[in-house]
């Protein structure tokens, strides 16, 4: 639902032939002022603020004022003085402008006020001759308020943690996916183009690693494809599934890539399900077989979830839009399918919920039919706007995209679902560790060795490090004809040519607890970059220890 819908009387104020009405005041100056006031509204918000002010000043109880300067409060994010100015108007007569109870109302709501935001609308309803389509407003509203009352009164288990400013910053961050296999969570970015003049805006997806508890630094999740966004994996790690804006065949659709012999192929249009509407925020099942995504109407300036099969024959079926249990007259998108293959959780803005964007769930049952969503509840939905969800296959842990913090810009958070919104656990079929790493050094990926550690300026290797190189030993034993290059890391403390000479000792130390195993040294070769390719920032202890480290990678 939206946060606010602008008074449509007045529209009264900003025609001319209004300037020449009678007003509720004697005072001749504060009518000059607010008429001024109102010639200013669109184009000068502040001044327009500035002469309701001074109209005030000279007649404190002219309502019309108030009036004017209770919607450029709003206007101007000033809620608590617009409220203020509205129960100013009623407590002077409340028959002046008795339709100002509908935007009381939902002021009252978004300060969960909401014992108040139902008398109010009461009131309103219990007057005669109040148009229709006004009264269909409030009534719509008092079931809202009262919707919202319940959620807050039964608030769910919720604890967000924004995840850091590692991954979050500034800008625009949306959760995509949460792929568990090896602890990477997708997302995309939208920032502004620093050469630009004007506030021109791109995206591009990246992904970020879960290291020793702590989201290392993002790297574009492909390297050679730019300006493209709502990416998602296929759990065979095979293919990417994202939405981009640079095909003439619609304003923006949906492309999958794959990979084969070593590289991820170029962008391939899934034309079977694109159009001349925007396509995109693509969501695949585990299985594979079916695709959710959003189909955005240019002409009503809405958007609908749909869903494509995939046929015997490998491809995507024409997609049909999901009925209207889950799709309103309203937006419905962020569409995530659950590794279940039953249990979808979106975002809408008029499902009943707590304002803005909010997060829904809803189940599909052995009939193919969905069931009435959800609402996750309050305090995870807020006034903001929440417009991502993404859940692990265990079904414990999820992120949300919100702008909860700051209004001003979308953070990643993670949390622990509420259990009454889990879905079914899904317990995934994962390769052995040896094997995982055999495979990713195959996809020219460097990996980052857990538990190898050092000290400040020490490259002796920790007790704790003899697993991993156990583990390093099993996987070249199994793939004999692997080679591979050991890659020393310091923090930026000290000489940077010392922390070259320091980073090259700690991969030979990890290269001698190789060969003493039994290793040969005819398949390794050992590198020190010092402190030139730090994963986090050097700018606190734990960061600096994450960075004292040591990689391989495939020669």
């Amino acid at each position: 639902m939206l946060k606010y819908i602008p008074l449509l009387f007045l529209m009264l104020f900003f025609s001319e032939e209004s300037l020449a009405q009678s007003y509720n005041s004697k005072s001749k100056k504060a009518v000059k002022c607010f008429q001024k006031a109102v010639k200013l509204f669109d184009n000068d918000k502040y001044k327009s603020l500035e002469l309701a002010d001074k109209a005030l000043s000279l007649d404190e109880n002219f309502t019309d004022a108030l009036l004017l300067k209770a919607e450029l409060c709003h206007e101007l994010n000033d809620d608590t003085t617009a409220l203020l100015s509205y129960e100013r108007i009623l407590e002077i007569d409340s028959m002046d402008f008795p339709k100002i109870a509908i935007s009381l109302s939902k002021l009252y709501a978004e300060f969960l006020c909401f014992d108040n935001s139902i008398k109010i609308l009461n009131w309103y309803l219990s007057l005669e001759n109040q148009k229709k389509h006004l009264r269909e407003i409030a009534e719509h509203q008092l079931i809202l308020s009262e919707f919202q009352k319940s959620l807050v009164e039964n608030p769910v288990n919720y604890n967000p943690i924004n995840i850091g400013n590692v991954v979050n910053s500034s800008d625009d961050e949306y959760v995509n996916q949460f792929y568990v296999n090896d602890n990477k969570l997708i997302f995309t970015k939208k920032y502004k183009i620093n050469d630009s003049h004007y506030d021109l805006f791109e995206e591009n997806v990246f992904v970020s690693t879960l290291y020793d508890s702590v989201w290392i630094m993002p790297q574009l999740l492909l390297s050679n494809v730019n300006k493209i966004g709502a990416a998602n994996i296929s759990y065979d790690d095979n293919k990417i599934y994202f939405s981009a804006c640079a095909d003439p065949y619609g304003s923006c659709d949906i492309y999958y890539v794959y990979y084969e012999n070593g590289n991820w192929s170029q962008p391939i249009n899934i034309r079977s399900i694109n159009s001349s509407e925007w396509e995109s925020q693509p969501c695949v099942s585990y299985d594979g077989k079916d695709l959710f995504f959003v189909r955005a109407d240019k002409k009503l300036g809405t958007s609908d979830i749909f869903i494509s099969h995939l046929n015997d024959n490998n491809e995507w079926s024409k997609p049909y839009c999901l009925d209207s249990v889950i799709n309103t007259k309203g937006n419905e998108m962020a569409p995530f399918i659950h590794h279940d293959g039953k249990t979808l959780y979106f975002s809408s803005d008029t499902h009943l919920g707590m304002g803005g964007y909010d997060l829904f769930m809803s189940q599909r049952n052995d009939r193919g039919e969905w069931t009435k969503p959800q609402n996750l509840g309050y305090p995870l939905n807020t006034h903001a706007d929440e417009i991502n969800i993404v859940i692990s296959n265990d079904a414990s842990t999820a992120f949300i995209s919100s702008d909860k913090d700051d209004g001003k810009s979308y953070d990643i958070y993670k949390f622990d679902l509420d259990e009454n919104f889990r879905p079914r656990p899904v317990e995934l079929s994962l390769p052995s560790d040896e094997d995982l790493y055999a495979e990713k050094l195959n996809r020219q990926e460097t990996i980052v060795l857990n538990n190898i550690y050092f000290d400040f300026d020490s490259s002796e290797l920790s007790l704790s490090s003899e697993t991993t190189v156990d583990l390093i030993v099993t996987m070249l034993n199994t793939y004999p004809d692997l080679k591979i290059e050991i890659i020393g890391h310091t923090d930026d403390m000290g000489d940077a040519d010392y922390n070259i000479v320091l980073s090259k000792k700690r991969a030979d130390a990890v290269m001698e607890a190789l060969i003493n195993k039994g290793v040969s040294s005819d398949r390794i070769k050992t590198t020190g970059l010092g402190a030139s390719k730090p994963l986090v920032p050097n700018d606190i202890d734990e960061y600096r220890t994450i960075n004292r480290r040591v990689e391989i990678k495939k020669i």
